[in-house]
């Protein structure tokens, strides 16, 4: 069962159950955190959906009338192999409630991780939960602005678990502000595995990307979701994709 993270239900309720405790609810600002108690009928995991069947109450930080993250099953599920394929000095894009964050910056191989965030109030609210992290740094401003810098990996985090062909504008404004090894984004695997493979084998998707969606894939069919599988609209994943191709090859 080697392939079973994220999907493994105690992987997941243990990962909700400790950010829960570590994460207080608060309000700075036009920003607030609170636990939601609230349970929908479906469980929308990442490539899935299904029967809920989770009993936990979840974080949520929400601003300007609008939930900007929720610390569920999607987010826990979709991170897992952006956080374990993280390595050296690394990029983020959207600090949210800092989970993805505080999840890189424990790992040995992670040297450095960098923040971009614009709201100086999801910055208060993440130091006033974890306070200074050593190997953390939080940059407030316009990550389109920032200034240049060498990143081993970089993950941008900032689509709302939404495929759209911002994914292609940013991919291509990052790679020209910074020096990017590894490159990633939220719905990464996801993506691909909805990519028609008549047009994927036609771009040089990245090895790191393949491993991604390879892994997803066997984890989804060792837990039996894919019976439960949830397709992407097939005419926006071949527009993103058809977008990336000039910028891969």
């Amino acid at each position: 069962m080697v392939w079973v993270k994220p999907y493994n239900r105690k992987f997941l309720l243990e990962k909700i159950k400790e950010y829960n405790e570590m994460i207080k609810e608060n309000k700075v600002g036009n920003y607030e955190v609170v636990l939601s108690n609230e349970k929908n009928e479906k469980l929308i995991g990442y490539g899935y959906e299904k029967e809920n069947d989770l009993d936990i109450d979840t974080l949520k930080l929400v601003g300007t009338d609008r939930v900007w993250m929720e610390l569920s099953a999607r987010e826990i599920e979709g991170t897992y192999n952006i956080i374990k394929k993280a390595h050296g000095k690394v990029g983020i894009v959207g600090l949210g409630l800092g989970y993805s964050a505080i999840e890189i910056s424990k790992k040995k191989n992670v040297k450095e991780v960098i923040v971009y965030e614009s709201e100086k109030d999801v910055i208060d609210i993440f130091e006033k939960n974890f306070g200074k992290q050593r190997k953390i740094k939080i940059i407030h401003g316009d990550a389109f602005k920032a200034k240049r810098e060498n990143f081993d990996y970089f993950f941008s985090d900032i689509y709302e678990y939404k495929i759209s062909m911002k994914i292609v504008e940013d991919y291509e404004k990052f790679n020209k502000l910074h020096k990017i090894k590894d490159y990633v984004f939220f719905g990464l695997e996801y993506f691909l595995l909805n990519a028609r493979y008549e047009e994927v084998i036609w771009v040089f998707v990245p090895e790191i990307w393949m491993e991604m969606s390879k892994r997803m894939f066997a984890s989804l069919q060792e837990t039996n979701y894919l019976d439960n599988y949830k397709k992407l609209n097939p005419e926006v994943v071949s527009e993103v994709l058809a977008g990336l191709k000039p910028l891969l090859d």
